[in-house]
């Protein structure tokens, strides 16, 4: 499980990956303490039947990114490498393994930031709402397709999806 730097490939929904999220879990909690206020696994490896890249995406809830710098010291040694912001200001993006080997991502914001609800909402709007499962399938297969070893394109390409997605959880769940 792993992909390099930059390439799009997708595969179908693997079992493991919840595995794998709970390990790489534990392992944070047990490097990072209390610092984590709350962890999910998102992405579309957290999304069973959803074809995904094989990377497991994470988000961890800190109180204040004044604890980047120590954080990027402690997970050194496990190969985590930060990436810093990459255009989402309110986010630390973390990345495992060498250019060749993304094994995970980890996405750090602090509470009730738009990246904290967004990535929430997106979830579980997805696991509600079935049909957005395999719309949003389609759509990631087309790109892929289209975009391979363009990453960046792939990513736009998801956008105007993921952002009316958004809109509709904000719609249902902030009543």
């Amino acid at each position: 499980m792993s992909l390099k730097r930059g390439i799009v490939e997708l595969v179908d929904y693997d079992e493991n990956w919840q595995e794998e999220y709970k390990k790489e879990e534990k392992l944070l909690k047990d490097v990072l303490g209390e610092r984590i206020k709350e962890i999910h696994h998102i992405g579309s490896t957290s999304i069973p039947a959803l074809k995904a890249k094989p990377v497991i995406d994470i988000l961890v809830v800190i109180d204040d990114f004044d604890e980047i710098k120590e954080i990027e010291k402690e997970l050194s040694s496990y190969d985590y490498e930060n990436r810093g912001h990459q255009g989402v200001p309110d986010r630390y993006f973390f990345a495992k393994g060498p250019e060749e080997a993304r094994s995970h991502y980890l996405h750090f914001v602090e509470p009730n930031s738009n990246t904290y609800y967004n990535q929430i909402y997106f979830k579980r709007y997805l696991l509600e709402h079935q049909e957005y499962i395999k719309k949003y399938c389609e759509l990631k297969q087309e790109l892929a397709s289209k975009y391979a070893n363009e990453r960046p394109k792939y990513t736009s390409g998801k956008n105007e999806f993921i952002t009316n997605v958004i809109k509709m959880a904000k719609e249902e769940y902030d009543d």
